[in-house]
């Protein structure tokens, strides 16, 4: 049988459980909470796997590829900003977030510092970056699935959208936690069965550095072969932030089963993850540069290309199926983070309850399914273009919500002595300076392709929550006493 037979029926199966993951998962879904954080039931082992399947999605593996087989050994670096960035999730914001009896990082918002207008304004960010966030995925689907059971990229796409959204919508984050769990086995499974072809056709590591290294002189430099020094540590100061306002980790912190469990899955999730993507994208892109980069038109076929070239058919349609599985595996997250945004933070916090209108749960459940099916539509509609490399476009998602939420969350989960205009300013402005960044850098503007937007939204919102703070009075009273607790 052809990759493409082998691959119908594979995925076909995969998506029968998938659907039925949902189907099952929608019978618990009676309250909001339910929905949102799985009723703060999920434990230890559960959330590891959860964890790192919303991580190691399909554009880290696909694009990380890419970009590694193009640049270089840059490409493993956002690995060290991951570990960094997640550590910080640990130490400072785990036990309050979920201590906090919160849903969405809005929540956090509009709680800390007492504004209903930054807890609308940060649902209207969440749903924006998840948008960008999900055209990448999305990309990887049509990609995927192109190679995979042989229909055209365009169908691929359509195919792999309208799934996550089904299941997203009547599961909620119970569907999602199950569904990361498969997705998890089978993108693992997917990746390892590749290794020993590998290692019969390029060696090991330092002999793939070798013999790229002779095709592109500088591959094997921190630098790689084309990037500058200022956006080499512009990038790497990026992922550092992103991982520490990571959505996918941070509403999961919510769903834990206590505090505890939220802190003890991160250092497991940071191992297993810098261990196996530095084999998923730094070995596995050096084999693609050796292998099959004159075959390809774009490098995001890179890890497609390789799986077909060097697989017998029914292992090359496992490794391509456990991808497609890691692309659904932050989609989902992404989706559900996006209803939660607009149903619980914009309806319920900043619309309806301050005007005392009363709506029952199942309201919300319905907007919030409403929301997920119209932000699929409006990522699958912005996927359809030819746009950058995947995981560029997810680094402007990342850069986005780093800029808004980093120094809001470091600052107001250490400090008391921070004001609601200080918050206000920090979170807009630099969400602001951000977007106003990477629109000059795709336009192609000069002055702003050196430095990251990223950087330069972070050190904006960081100038002005400091600047901020200094000239306004701190918030006090229960936006506080929430997060600080009185000792007894």
């Amino acid at each position: 049988m052809s990759v493409h037979a082998i691959g119908l029926l594979l995925f076909g199966l995969y998506l029968v459980v998938m659907i039925a993951v949902g189907i099952v998962s929608a019978r618990y879904q009676k309250t909001s909470s339910d929905f949102w954080v799985a009723g703060r039931s999920i434990g230890l082992p559960v959330l590891i796997m959860a964890n790192m399947a919303a991580i190691m999605h399909g554009g880290s593996i696909l694009s990380g590829v890419a970009l590694s087989a193009s640049i270089g050994g840059v490409a493993e670096l956002p690995y060290l900003g991951f570990a960094g960035g997640t550590a910080i999730i640990f130490f400072f914001f785990a036990k309050k977030l979920r201590n906090s009896r919160g849903f969405t990082l809005p929540d956090y918002m509009g709680d800390r510092f007492d504004s209903n207008f930054l807890r609308g304004f940060s649902a209207v960010v969440v749903a924006l970056s998840s948008i960008i966030y999900l055209i990448a995925q999305i990309r990887v689907m049509g990609f995927i699935l192109e190679e995979l059971i042989g229909v055209p990229f365009f169908a691929g796409m359509l195919l792999g959208t309208a799934v996550f959204v089904f299941y997203v919508a009547i599961g909620g984050l119970l569907a999602v936690v199950w569904t990361n769990i498969a997705q998890f086995v089978f993108m693992w499974l997917g990746l390892l069965v590749m290794a020993p072809y590998l290692y019969t056709r390029v060696g090991g590591w330092f002999s793939v550095i070798d013999q790229v290294e002779a095709i592109a002189p500088g591959w094997s430099s921190p630098q790689g072969t084309t990037w500058t020094l200022s956006f080499l540590v512009s990038w790497q100061i990026i992922w550092f932030v992103a991982y520490c306002t990571r959505l996918e980790l941070i509403t999961k912190m919510y769903a834990a089963r206590d505090d505890k469990v939220a802190r003890r899955s991160l250092p497991w999730s940071i191992l297993l993850v810098m261990i196996f993507l530095l084999y998923g994208n730094f070995y596995i892109g050096g084999a693609a540069r050796i292998l099959v980069w004159d075959s390809i038109a774009t490098p995001d076929q890179a890890f497609p290309a390789l799986v077909t070239a060097i697989l017998p058919p029914l292992l090359a349609a496992f490794a391509l199926t456990g991808i497609a599985s890691a692309a659904m595996s932050t989609t989902d997250s992404l989706l559900l983070m996006s209803g939660a945004a607009v149903a619980h933070d914009l309806m319920r916090k900043c619309i309806h309850e301050p005007r005392g209108i009363q709506k029952d749960e199942s309201y919300y459940l319905r907007a919030s399914r409403w929301t997920i099916l119209i932000v699929g539509i409006v990522a699958f509609v912005g996927a359809i273009p030819d746009v950058d490399l995947i995981l560029q476009i997810v680094s402007y998602a990342v850069a986005i919500l780093g800029s808004t939420f980093f120094f809001p969350l470091i600052v107001g989960l250490i400090s008391k002595s921070v004001s609601k205009q200080a918050a206000i300013a920090s979170s807009v402005g630099g969400a602001f300076v951000c977007c106003v960044w990477t629109w000059a850098r795709l336009a192609g503007a000069t002055w702003a392709q050196e430095i990251h937007p990223g950087v330069i939204g972070l050190a904006v919102s960081g100038v002005l929550m400091f600047g901020v703070a200094w000239m306004t009075k701190p918030l006090e009273g229960a936006a506080v006493t929430k997060f600080f607790p009185e000792k007894a």
